[in-house]
């Protein structure tokens, strides 16, 4: 450890120590937030306004592009290590399938934006536990990065406004100007938070105030002068702050009002120890274990959630319940690792003798080499980001090819009473979860297509100028492989769904999704106007909507009745133009692939890889399939291709194939199994 000059603020290596103990702790054993990050923030804001303000009084200027280097030689280096062992680790489990989305988790970590993707995608961190990405608590280098690289541009250009106007108390205003962007940040998330929480969690605007906050408490709060006894207060009332924050409650939303209970705390802590450093709280804080701790403490932060995920994935009995032992071995496990890093950072960057026997000659290159080496990453990541959809294209064809199709429809619900009655897990080699989606959706990302989408979701398989079309909500998707395999070349097949929008109308369709309903009309009048244009061979109607049933007691009786009346309002549309129309059910929502996986793990009973159709559901099905059918819709009981309609089970594997990709949506190899039996029903309605 470097020595010790007398006024090193070493209770904050101890609160670093403190905020990363229980970021770890939080994440390992309750699957939730803990307040720690917030307290990182608030001491990286208090100590960069310290450092910029010190260089401004030093020199009279803030060299930019210098302090930018500096933060990118202390930041980088940790990040190339955890990016490249983890993200090798990551492609290896995820396999060419999943090479898309670790490639840009590495892409978006390694260029500071991985928060904004976060938010893109709606990931709500809270509700996550522990199913997530291994880079997602990058979010919180992003965002702290930003502010940094912002605040260190705005401290260059006050330091020429105040050599300009001879500005006497550069400190003061410039805390002040921080103080203000704290008070516009905070407004700001509380606006945002009322609009969307989930983006809102991520948003480096509605995260800014934390860090303003600890710069207007280094440069402005620090001038008043505080008794002991105060000191003493703040130190214990911020240390209890600090250490309660992750009991509050998860649904309170961040970052609001509740994150001021632990950056407040972290706020009081710093300042009963600036200048004074005799406070009880200040000398805990500076204890030598926490000391060490909080030295690796960065390291610790990034290592930490990786090594949970690795945990979870080679023991997924364990599931989301991490027992003291388990999660100490997690923890002690990430320090390792930690200090490892670190000691392989100063092995590199420590200088040949040479160097060290001669002072004025070039600095050691150990670090730098590695700081550079984050934007080498960022830019392979990007090249595997090109070349991921060629990848995933193939393995999802190899992956289909492996698995059995049933011969027909007799053969199809042979398979599903077997399973029914003896639920299996999925065989080795079998994809489970998101990477299991059809390659339309995966690759070519036709989940939604809007008129920029047409032409790149129509799959030339014909030498004709024939069409069939697949339109729908996500559920449509899911089909193509089937739909694509059955028509076998005969026709090109045209997906034209929209994730959200069942290709109904109507108070049923409308009460469930609101305001998007606008948006959902003008996806089917294009879709209509473009029929009346290309005139399709036949339009192959699929949606969930399966709004019925437990969590949905408030919907009306006559849910099913709803939606086929307004798939008729479409369909018949269709009809005058002289285009036929099939419905085909989408499967009902089923059993999480996951929790079937953690059963066979632990050993227990494997109900968990089956659901039993509620009245309700079958009820909305049969009114639906009745309802399109009286319309003169082409219709095929579906139900009996997911469940076993003597027993109203709907097994989660067949034949070692997982049906579901998550709760609702069916996936490649499963939609490939049904080909044949997609084939039986559209073949009638095909014209010659």
């Amino acid at each position: 450890m470097a020595a010790q000059t007398k006024d090193r603020r070493l209770d904050i290596q101890g609160l670093r120590a403190i905020a990363s103990l229980l970021v770890a702790s939080y994440h390992i054993w309750f699957g939730n937030v803990s307040g720690g990050v917030d307290v990182f923030f608030a001491i990286g804001g208090y100590l960069l306004a310290m450092s910029l303000m010190r260089e401004l009084e030093r020199t009279g200027g803030v060299h930019v592009p210098k302090a930018l280097w500096r933060t990118a030689q202390r930041l980088f280096p940790m990040a190339v290590l955890v990016l490249l062992v983890v993200g090798a680790v990551a492609l290896v489990a995820s396999g060419p399938l999943g090479i898309d989305r670790v490639m840009t988790d590495i892409f978006a970590s390694a260029t500071y934006w991985e928060n904004w993707r976060l938010a893109a995608d709606a990931t709500d961190y809270v509700a996550a536990g522990h199913d997530k990405s291994a880079f997602q608590h990058f979010w919180a280098m992003s965002a702290q990065g930003q502010f940094t690289a912002m605040c260190i541009i705005a401290a260059g250009l006050f330091a020429i406004v105040a050599k300009v106007t001879r500005m006497r108390d550069a400190r003061l205003w410039f805390g002040v100007v921080l103080g203000a962007a704290a008070i516009a940040s905070f407004v700001f998330a509380l606006v945002q938070l009322s609009i969307d929480p989930v983006p809102t969690y991520y948003d480096t605007f509605a995260r800014s105030w934390e860090l303003a906050l600890g710069g207007f408490a280094a440069l402005v709060v620090t001038r008043i002068p505080l008794h002991r006894v105060a000191r003493v207060v703040m130190g214990v009332v911020g240390f209890a702050l600090v250490l309660t924050a992750g009991l509050l409650p998860p649904e309170w939303a961040q970052p609001g009002w509740v994150t001021l209970w632990p950056v407040g705390g972290a706020l009081l802590i710093l300042l009963a120890g600036e200048g004074d450093q005799r406070a009880p709280v200040t000398r805990l804080l500076r204890l030598r274990p926490l000391v060490w701790l909080g030295g690796i403490s960065y390291g610790l932060y990034l290592w930490h959630w990786p090594v949970l995920k690795g945990f979870i994935a080679l023991f997924p009995a364990a599931g989301l319940e991490i027992d003291a032992i388990e999660g100490a071995a997690i923890l002690a496990l990430s320090i390792g690792l930690s200090y490892g890093s670190y000691r392989l950072i100063a092995l590199l960057h420590r200088p040949s003798r040479r160097r060290a026997a001669a002072p004025e000659a070039r600095p050691a290159r150990g670090r730098p080499l590695l700081a550079y080496a984050l934007p080498v990453v960022a830019v392979l990541s990007a090249v595997g980001i090109v070349i991921a959809p060629v990848v995933q294209r193939a393995a999802v064809a190899e992956a289909a090819a492996t698995h059995p199709v049933a011969a027909d429809a007799a053969e199809l619900a042979r398979w599903i009473a077997e399973a029914a009655a003896t639920p299996s897990t999925p065989s080795p080699g079998a994809v489970v979860g998101e990477d299991g989606r059809s390659a339309e959706w995966l690759v070519d990302g036709c989940l939604t297509v809007g008129p920029d989408q047409q032409a790149q979701c129509r799959f030339d398989d014909s030498e004709s100028d024939r069409e069939v079309w697949v339109v729908g909500d996500s559920q449509a998707v899911t089909w193509s492989p089937a739909v694509r395999g059955a028509l076998g070349g005969w026709a090109d097949v045209q997906l034209l769904g929209r994730e959200m929008c069942p290709f109904s109308s109507g108070p049923a369709v409308e009460q469930q999704i609101g305001g998007f309903m606008r948006v959902c009309e003008a996806h089917a009048s294009t879709v209509l106007e473009l029929a009346a244009e290309r005139l399709p061979e036949l339009v192959i109607i699929s949606y969930g909507a399966w709004w019925v049933g437990e969590g949905y007691e408030d919907r009306p009786a006559d849910t099913g009745e709803q939606l086929a009346a307004g798939t008729l309002a479409y369909a018949e549309q269709l009809h005058a133009l002289g285009i036929r129309t099939l419905w085909l059910d989408s499967p009902p929502p089923g059993p999480r692939p996951d929790a079937c996986i953690e059963a066979h793990a632990a050993g227990t009973s494997l109900d968990a890889c089956t659901i039993v159709l509620q009245d309700a559901q079958i009820a909305r099905h049969e009114a639906l399939d009745a309802g399109l059918e009286a319309g003169g819709v082409a219709v095929v009981d579906t139900l009996g291709w997911f469940c076993d309609r003597g027993t109203g089970t709907c097994p989660g594997i067949l034949r070692g194939v997982p049906t579901w990709v998550d709760r609702t949506h069916m996936g490649a190899a499963a939609s490939t199994m049904r080909q044949r039996v997609v084939a039986d029903a559209i073949a009638p309605l095909l014209q010659d």
